[in-house]
């Protein structure tokens, strides 16, 4: 093994001192890259003032070390270095892939690449996230009493860099003022994260506002996660709650029974002054001849 990497590096060393400088032939310009640990990431190269080139062999360093973190000879389809680094194509241009990405890829590194126009070199910085777990949500006591004491609890763990919870009520008020967050972090070499806990407590809670939503924001403020704490009343809450509804199902019910009584009333009314009234002037001709005069005279329709 020890042999083969010797090779490799001789014939990466001769590639580079074989091939003249590019000059301002070309240039080759690298993004700084942002990966999510365990993820795949692609680190964005691209040449800049030549169309046509061929990559030949390619070196990666990470800065302050002296062994290369990946090389590649692409004719004799030789590699050392950390196999989870790669060209991610080399017919199409030199940007690289990292598979499953780790904590300790974060650093600068030098990129060295050998073309068919000569050699080329860029530095670009790496640095690593990782992504919030759901949230766990859980409230104090676990059934709520209206108007009582309440606490909410949040947490989320496993993200990085440091993020924030906050909270909302059902009309979208947000609660985060009035919460408190708590953060664990956990530093190595190779394992970084950050535990969010949030506590949100209530001298006396108003049920209406529930449920309430807690929402996971990474560093950039960008959603990782949500959770809808459900809560549930006491055993005398949810009693009382159901009476009421039933109370208004009723207060309903018996104003409707009213509505439609005196409506009849007020019809029955109507049709009895009528009939009373046809009665009165059948009983006397002479009045209704009158009155179907004194409505011809006044062009008024008689009935």
């Amino acid at each position: 093994m020890a042999f083969i990497t010797i090779m490799i590096l001789a014939v990466v060393g001769t590639f580079i001192q074989a091939v003249e400088p590019s000059g301002d032939l070309f240039k080759l310009e690298c993004e700084p890259a942002v990966g999510i640990a365990a993820h795949t990431t692609v680190i964005t190269c691209h040449f800049r003032g030549h169309e046509d080139i061929k990559i030949s062999a390619v070196s990666l360093r990470k800065v302050g070390q002296n062994e290369p973190t990946f090389q590649h000879v692409i004719a004799q389809q030789q590699k050392i270095g950390d196999p989870r680094f790669s060209l991610k194509n080399p017919a199409k241009g030199p940007s690289l892939k990292i598979n499953d990405t780790m904590f300790s890829d974060t650093g600068e590194f030098a990129y060295e690449i050998v073309t068919n126009r000569g050699k080329a070199s860029a530095k670009f910085s790496f640095s690593v996230t990782a992504k919030y777990k759901d949230p766990i949500v859980s409230t104090w006591p676990q059934n709520v009493t209206e108007g009582g004491p309440t606490v909410l609890y949040c947490n989320a763990t496993e993200g990085y860099p440091t993020g924030t919870i906050h909270w909302f009520d059902r009309y979208g008020t947000n609660w985060t003022i009035n919460s408190i967050l708590t953060k664990t972090t956990k530093d190595t070499y190779s394992s970084k994260s950050v535990a969010l806990s949030s506590k949100l407590t209530f001298n006396s809670i108003d049920l209406s506002l529930a449920p309430f939503r807690c929402i996971v924001l990474n560093s950039k403020y960008i959603q990782d996660g949500e959770k809808t704490i459900q809560i549930t009343p006491a055993k005398q809450d949810a009693e009382e709650m159901a009476e009421s509804k039933s109370n208004k199902t009723n207060i309903i019910a018996g104003v409707m029974v009213i509505g439609s009584l005196i409506a009849g009333l007020l019809f029955a009314l109507f049709f009895f002054r009528r009939g009373k009234e046809q009665n009165f002037l059948i009983l006397n001709p002479d009045l209704n001849s009158h009155i179907k005069d004194q409505r011809v005279s006044l062009n008024v329709p008689i009935t």
